[in-house]
């Protein structure tokens, strides 16, 4: 049997386009799974829009989609944000920094009185249709702005103007003292009400008035002195209320001590009284029975009541004649 010389197969030759061919499937079923499924977290909200145009809202949790970008995801915060208006927050902690530029265009306004003051203060706000907050406002980015778009400058313009009218409604004294509490519960009103006719989708949680004063130099040091001067008034009422309920206590209790005394001296009187008159009805009805005897008994009771306490009387008859009354000057008898 003579040596054949056999050329095998060669089968991979034959197999690698198919090998590549189920590579690049699987590689396009991969990118398929992945672009078609999303997880929404649990502080967000799912926007979902097919070929660009609104299509739904999620909840949290894992979702599919259609891949290859027919249909987009959005994803929209649910926690409170927050806009701070007259300064800036670069890192907030222990130590909290602060951006070093100027923000007076924020904050100063004129008063009802004409005078200007300084007013730092932040709005916080939750996005609560996230529909209207992606669609219903422009929101493309501020050509050189710090990371914000129209819908920031909006909610930012909004909330300026309704704090300039009322600042510009009060003097200035009521706005750095008394006012505060009322512009915050109006400036949150009135900026919700603003929002709302937008239709721009947010709802306002808090309006906080951080700092309130003149501008500084030579207005902002009259204005402390007059504060210092508030306040040490203040300190003093405080201090005479004080005193004036420490000392209130103290004369009521003794007032109703000279009361009760009173009270018992006038009934102890009134007792006495009752039993002088008991007795006198009771003389009287033994004088209509025995006038004499009555008289005299009630002479004699009358002079022992009389001589009770003295010792040193003596008791001598004026129709005594001719008779020299004798007396013990010795003190030692009868």
């Amino acid at each position: 049997m003579s040596d054949q010389k056999i050329t095998p197969e060669k089968p991979q030759k034959l197999g690698r386009p198919g090998l590549l061919l189920g590579i690049v499937i699987a590689g396009i079923l991969v990118m398929v799974g992945i672009s078609s499924l999303y997880t929404i977290n649990a502080n967000e909200r799912g926007v979902i829009t097919r070929f660009g145009k609104y299509h739904a809202t999620v909840e949290d949790g894992l979702h599919g989609k259609l891949p290859f970008g027919i249909d987009r995801v959005y994803k929209v915060p649910q926690v409170v944000l927050s806009k701070q208006f007259g300064f800036r927050t670069v890192q907030a902690g222990v130590t909290t920094t602060y951006d070093q530029r100027d923000y007076s265009h924020e904050s100063e306004m004129l008063t009802g009185d004409l005078n200007i003051v300084d007013v730092t203060w932040i709005i916080e706000y939750r996005i609560t249709n996230p529909h209207s907050w992606l669609f219903q406002v422009d929101n493309s980015r501020i050509r050189g702005g710090p990371g914000e778009d129209n819908r920031d400058k909006t909610l930012r313009d909004v909330s300026q103007s309704v704090l300039n009218a009322l600042v510009g409604d009060r003097a200035i004294l009521d706005v750095i003292s008394t006012e505060k509490d009322n512009i915050e519960y109006l400036g949150k009103q009135m900026i919700q009400q603003t929002l709302d006719l937008y239709e721009l989708g947010v709802s306002i949680t808090e309006v906080k008035l951080q700092q309130v004063e003149p501008p500084k130099g030579e207005v902002q040091d009259a204005f402390e002195d007059v504060n210092k001067a508030t306040q040490d008034r203040e300190r003093l009422i405080n201090e005479g209320e004080q005193a004036y309920y420490a000392e209130i206590p103290r004369i009521e209790g003794e007032a109703k001590q000279l009361i009760a005394e009173a009270e018992g001296y006038k009934q102890a009187r009134i007792n006495r009284a009752r039993a002088e008159v008991a007795l006198f009805q009771a003389n009287l009805q033994e004088y209509r029975r025995s006038p004499r005897v009555t008289r005299e008994r009630l002479y004699y009771e009358t002079l022992a009541k009389v001589f009770a306490e003295n010792n040193n009387t003596d008791l001598v008859d004026k129709s005594l004649e001719n008779f020299l009354p004798l007396k013990n000057l010795g003190g030692g008898g009868e």
